[in-house]
């Protein structure tokens, strides 16, 4: 059954027809404060006295900005709208509910399908913060754990469809964010207002929290290798198995026919959501290269016609934008029919002799070669710096290697039991404390520095003759 078949078989069209009517507005913010009412009473309905002096609350408010059509003049009756009209209309779209009482006392209550459309209108009014969470990055890592789809593959698969929805959602609405900036800035008439959009709200909200999450993800190369890798678990017959198992345990009305599809479909719809990441992510670039171009082109346009100069460059882009309206640059003929500049005239007290300097004169040098003699000892002695440097780079996966070779359990492994009979273990031991907060790190780290109730810190314990603060490696939760 359709979405709409859904939606419209227990709820009536006049529900929704109260969001599009001429006072559309009174009425949401009616039932908006009807809602606010209800949920600090604790299940208790509102009285027809204080639902009509509600009502008549936000007539008198929010009627003067709704804009009548030119013809209502002519029709008295609906140029006028009353608080027992709004009830009516209210009742009939079976927004509100007037249950029957054995005390014949007339009380209302809001429905709940009203509540869920309140809440859902209340987000588009006043949208959440942009944010980026790890949602794809739990994808990618779980797809490509070998471990994973072993014990119960159909969950697994339903989590990273999840994951993936939520992730293309956030990825949908930090490019909405990004346009509704770049419109606010186009709008901005002054450098203080620009410079606001631009520090305030895009960088701050947006660039050094979901986009710099976004960019850490590093898109490109793990989606490639997780599709790569669920293509696999597509053509694992032991893996289809498990989830046909599954899938039966659900629904044992199913036939073996309509078990197979219904698991190929949902491999399918995984694989569909996760190669719809890296266009997503694409253009959610675009749209921060394009609001980066636009703002330093706003922001260059301020300054020009907040300069000294400012009436006659805005009467060139006003000129401009009359005679060449809607008209792309590819368009524009070769001679524009524009004013003359008005460049002052440049002259100099001495005239242009005094700028007048003599050459000097200077003897071309010999460049000294250099000495292409080396022998095998010059060879060897360069592989072993390169190996010496390559060995002591402290990088994350020889962090993640050696958190492997250290075989933790969920218990941890404090700082002064490390072992010191390992090879370099103190490099190892610095590149677990760099590369604890990455998303690519297999552990966390726990130090008491991040426990707000120590006033004073532990003494560090003596390894090896090295001193260490105390802290604990942890596995992270899978």
């Amino acid at each position: 059954m359709s979405l709409s078949q859904q939606i419209f078989r227990d709820t009536p069209s006049r529900f929704f027809a109260v969001l599009t009517w001429r006072y559309g507005r009174l009425y949401i913010d009616a039932l908006d404060k009807i809602e606010e009412i209800q949920r600090h009473r604790h299940g208790v309905g509102l009285t027809r006295v204080e639902l009509i002096q509600t009502c008549e609350d936000i007539i008198e408010t929010g009627l003067e900005h709704i804009q009548l059509p030119d013809d209502s003049a002519e029709d008295e009756e609906q140029t006028h709208i009353t608080a027992p009209e709004m009830i009516r209309v209210m009742l009939q779209s079976e927004w509100i509910e007037e249950p029957k009482r054995s005390d014949y006392q007339r009380v209302y209550y809001l429905d709940s399908r009203a509540e869920l459309l309140l809440e859902c209108l209340r987000r588009m009014a006043y949208p959440e913060q942009v944010t980026f969470t790890d949602k794809l990055h739990l994808v990618c890592s779980r797809i490509m754990d070998k471990d994973a789809f072993e014990k119960h593959p159909l969950a697994d698969l339903e989590a990273c469809t999840d994951n993936l929805r939520y992730g293309l959602q956030e990825l949908r609405s930090m490019q909405q964010s990004m346009a509704r900036l770049t419109q606010r800035q186009l709008r901005s008439d002054s450098l203080k207002q620009n410079l606001q959009v631009l520090y305030d709200d895009f960088s701050e909200n947006i660039g050094q929290r979901a986009y710099k999450s976004l960019i850490d993800l590093d898109i490109p190369v793990r989606i490639p290798m997780a599709r790569e890798q669920l293509a696999k678990i597509q053509s694992n017959p032991a893996v289809i198995a498990k989830m046909e198992l599954a899938w039966l345990k659900r629904r044992p009305e199913l036939s073996a026919d309509e078990i197979t599809i219904n698991v190929h479909d949902a491999l399918q719809n995984t694989a569909n959501l996760l190669d719809s990441v890296e266009p997503q992510a694409e253009a959610v670039d675009r749209r921060a290269a394009d609001f980066a171009r636009r703002s330093f082109a706003r922001f260059r346009y301020l300054q020009e016609v907040s300069s000294g100069r400012r009436s006659e460059v805005r009467n060139l882009f006003e000129l401009i934008n009359e005679q060449y309206a809607e008209c792309k640059l590819n368009a524009l003929p070769e001679q524009l029919e524009l004013p003359s500049l008005k460049i002052p005239a440049v002259s100099m007290l001495a005239g242009i002799d005094s700028l007048f300097s003599p050459r000097t004169l200077r003897i071309k040098g010999a460049q000294t070669p250099l000495d292409d003699f080396y022998d095998d000892d010059d060879s060897l002695y360069a592989l072993e710096e390169m190996s010496d440097n390559i060995n002591s780079s402290l990088t994350t996966r020889r962090a993640n290697s050696f958190f492997r070779d250290l075989n933790i359990d969920t218990n941890g492994l404090e700082s002064k039991d490390l072992p010191t009979n390992v090879e370099d273990w103190i490099l190892n031991t610095v590149g677990l404390l760099l590369h604890s907060d990455t998303l690519e790190s297999e552990y966390d780290i726990t130090t008491p520095r991040d426990e707000i109730t120590h006033d004073t810190l532990p003494s560090p314990s003596l390894v090896e003759e090295t001193y260490l603060d105390p802290f604990t490696i942890y596995p992270k939760a899978r």
